[in-house]
């Protein structure tokens, strides 16, 4: 019997605590995660391994000239990197203003937001 492979996610945010808290999210979902503090890392990773989805921080505090995850998802598309990306912010008025279709950007999440939310998300891209 081969064993099925677990679907990759990369992560882009900046603040250690979350972004452990979002990897003990995603093993709890049966993903495995990698998550990076910078964008310059995350298209390192991205050229290095593949993935089956981007999650990144719509606030990067400092890493991009504008300061969001936004930003890096359109210069991914740029670059003709196509993987779905899932914006995430505490900000609700942010991420009804995000171009989902334009960007391929299927899903957005609230933070604070739980296992099942992230889970639904994911299963936009991935079904189970």
């Amino acid at each position: 019997m081969i064993a099925r492979k677990r679907p990759q996610a990369l992560v882009l945010n900046d603040e250690p605590s979350f972004g452990k808290q979002i990897k003990a999210m995603m093993a709890t979902l049966n993903w495995d995660c990698e998550v990076v503090a910078s964008p310059e890392d995350a298209l390192a990773r991205l050229q290095a391994a593949q993935f089956d989805v981007v999650i990144t921080d719509y606030h990067l505090s400092h890493h991009l000239p504008q300061a969001n995850g936004l930003h890096f998802v359109s210069c991914l598309r740029r670059d003709g990197i196509t993987l779905p990306a899932i914006v995430m912010s505490e900000d609700e008025a942010v991420l009804r203003t995000v171009p989902k279709e334009a960007l391929n950007i299927p899903a957005v999440l609230l933070k604070p937001f739980s296992a099942s939310e992230l889970r639904d998300a994911l299963n936009v891209i991935s079904p189970v």
